[in-house]
């Protein structure tokens, strides 16, 4: 290692090579998440049609219920996200876990429900072709990797320390407003759909983000 007589001399050698970069803030991370969302539901949309039903009162209320916990849950997670892409000092929010426990009631009470043969809002039956429509789970997860696409762009022009806890809430965030956006084009809305269908997208988001984001946006 070479020595240097001075502390001056020592630290133009370190900042010698270092080039100025744009700061990178929370609003960005924000807004490319955000604007990633609007492509999947303008492509969910394109592909499988606006579901009219959510304007005229057909939406049942277990459909509200389970895409307002995604929003809280999405948003949530998205905020922990680009609040870790910008190291800091202080205490670390637990939003996003007490979120996801929240979601996690839903799919709990329609395994409930269908345990006990009670009725949802227009199906009750475990045998409905309706209920298992995993194409819905499938196109889910298909606009949760547009989003987690965007949400490492983001933080690979961060510095995220936590990159398992990044990983996790890639998934989280990305599994979230995906399914959101594809949630509305979907007319099936009985408890057992949307609270089973509908929510493990954001359980196998969050498994892919943990395994797949963190090479990703190692530094």
């Amino acid at each position: 290692m070479k020595n240097y007589d001075s502390r001056e001399k020592l630290i133009a050698a370190l900042t010698e090579e270092l080039e100025l970069v744009s700061r990178v803030t929370p609003t960005q991370g924000m807004m490319l998440i955000a604007f990633a969302t609007l492509i999947a539901a303008a492509a969910s949309i394109a592909g499988f049609e606006f579901w009219s039903g959510m304007l005229t009162g057909e939406a049942s209320g277990f459909f509200w219920i389970t895409n307002g916990l995604l929003l809280v849950l999405g948003l949530a997670s998205t905020g922990a996200l680009v609040a870790g892409a910008l190291p800091r000092v202080g205490a670390r929010g637990n939003a996003p876990e007490w979120s996801a426990l929240m979601l996690a009631v839903v799919p709990l009470a329609a395994v409930l429900v269908l345990a006990s043969g009670g009725a949802g809002h227009e199906h009750a039956s475990l045998a409905s072709p309706t209920l298992w429509y995993w194409p819905c789970a499938a196109a889910s997860v298909s606009a949760a990797m547009l989003v987690g696409v965007a949400a490492v762009l983001f933080l690979r022009r961060g510095a995220p320390v936590s990159i398992e806890r990044s990983g996790w809430l890639t998934g989280l965030s990305a599994g979230a407003l995906g399914t959101l956006a594809y949630g509305i084009t979907c007319p099936l809305d009985s408890l057992g759909h949307v609270g089973i269908v509908h929510v493990l997208p954001v359980a196998i988001s969050a498994v892919i983000g943990r395994l797949v984001v963190p090479p990703l946006i190692r530094w």
